[in-house]
């Protein structure tokens, strides 16, 4: 028992329906479309873990790599690849979704400040 059930043992009970509700109704909503590889990020997926330069090198050649979802596309490849058992590929896939994350967070030209540093 943690503190906060003795405190408010309602509200734990109020918070555990309302997570179980909101867990039904997100596999209900599992229907959603997944983001999907394209060929160019599947190619990016397959660069080896600490290939940065490779990684910049097929950026520069592929600009549609750094697209709105490509880091979500790359996640989800993650997580397929990981339940084949596959963890070489989900670690390669989650390296390179994280670095156009921190790309996209160094601004409009993120991927050349990140490769520069």
């Amino acid at each position: 028992t943690t503190e906060f059930e003795v405190l408010n043992p309602k509200g734990v009970e109020a918070a555990k329906t309302t997570f179980e509700r909101g867990s039904q109704s997100a596999e209900v909503e599992g229907d959603d479309e997944l983001p999907q590889l394209t060929p160019s990020l599947e190619q990016f997926s397959r660069i080896p873990l600490r290939g940065y330069q490779q990684s910049w090198d097929f950026i520069k050649e592929h600009r549609d790599v750094v697209v709105p979802g490509a880091a979500d596309a790359l996640l989800v490849a993650a997580f397929e690849a990981q339940s084949r058992g596959d963890s070489k590929y989900a670690q390669q896939c989650v390296n390179q979704s994280l670095l156009l994350q921190y790309s996209e967070k160094l601004g409009r030209d993120g991927v050349t400040v990140f490769f520069r540093k």
